[in-house]
């Protein structure tokens, strides 16, 4: 079996944008929507739905249907439950089937600029370690990983211009 460890990180505002500048409740408040709706910001989800929430609403069981042509994930056409906790206002994290676990992580570099991070704890257990599969599953899943930090700063910046447009 093989678990790969895998981290990405962006820049939430982009200083040469005319886009809204994001602040750290407006990340917070979509990643927090990210819980419950993640077909809004992951390109991977295609579907999603809220099984159970706990504890006030600071856990979330969501069933999420993962795209059809994402040729990378073994999950590709199948629906997920994942089980999301959120660590307000800083992360979410979630556990998936077979013990992975993910995690949105809102930051702060040395100029209080913000930066998403999202890390994972993949496990593939039909996956030997230090193969050419192994090394294939470590490629696809960090595309994965870029392509959801990506597609979350999106729309968070298309919800804020939105919202700016509303005002």
């Amino acid at each position: 079996m093989l678990t790969l460890h895998i981290a990405y990180t962006e820049p939430v505002n982009d200083k040469n944008s005319d886009s809204p500048r994001l602040t750290r409740e407006d990340v917070w408040n979509g990643l927090k929507l990210k819980a419950r709706r993640p077909e809004t910001f992951i390109p991977s989800f295609d579907d999603s739905r809220v099984i159970e929430e706990k504890e006030n609403g600071k856990v979330i069981v969501r069933e999420a249907h993962v795209a059809a042509d994402l040729h990378e994930s073994p999950m590709a056409g199948k629906w997920v439950t994942e089980e999301c906790t959120l660590h307000e206002p800083v992360k979410t994290y979630f556990t998936l089937p077979g013990g992975s676990i993910v995690q949105n992580i809102i930051s702060e570099g040395p100029d209080r600029s913000l930066f998403l991070t999202f890390t994972y704890d993949w496990n593939l257990p039909d996956v030997e370690p230090r193969t050419p599969e192994a090394k294939r599953a470590e490629s696809d899943h960090m595309r994965i990983a870029v392509s959801s930090v990506q597609g979350t700063i999106r729309a968070l910046r298309k919800m804020a211009a939105e919202k700016a447009d509303h005002l």
